[in-house]
């Protein structure tokens, strides 16, 4: 459970640098999909840790496929750790577009994932205790 639970407290610290980024003065909006997308991640390995029993499914490939089938709303949530991760790849490796301007938009909608995602998470982590 303690794997678990630091997995959560790292997604929270995503979570926060998000957020961070996202209220910057001149706004970071690769940098929010970026950490917001880490934060689901790490969100979701907690919960796939004790879903596998310490089977965590480090593979950003792998994870959403391991998603735990008691998860609340588990499909949808393996849909978005999906397009999150492709996202991301984008904020991070794509030259083009130039800026951050263009990332506005899934940057709000990422970070908004995360924030739920990380609720769900610790509720779900609290279910199992």
């Amino acid at each position: 459970m303690k794997v678990a639970e630091d997995r959560l407290r790292l997604a929270s610290l995503h979570l926060k640098q998000a957020a961070v980024a996202a209220r910057a003065t001149q706004p970071q909006y690769r940098a929010t999909v970026s950490r917001a997308y880490y934060a689901m991640y790490h969100a979701a390995r907690a919960a796939t840790y004790l879903s596998y029993g310490g089977d965590d499914h480090e593979k950003h490939s792998d994870l959403p496929v391991k998603f735990p089938a008691d998860f609340p709303d588990s499909e949808f949530w393996r849909n978005r750790l999906k397009l999150a991760r492709l996202d991301r790849n984008r904020a991070d490796y794509d030259p083009y577009p130039n800026g951050d301007l263009s990332f506005k938009h899934s940057a709000k909608e990422w970070l908004q994932d995360a924030r739920v995602l990380v609720k769900k998470t610790r509720a779900y982590l609290g279910s199992k205790i």
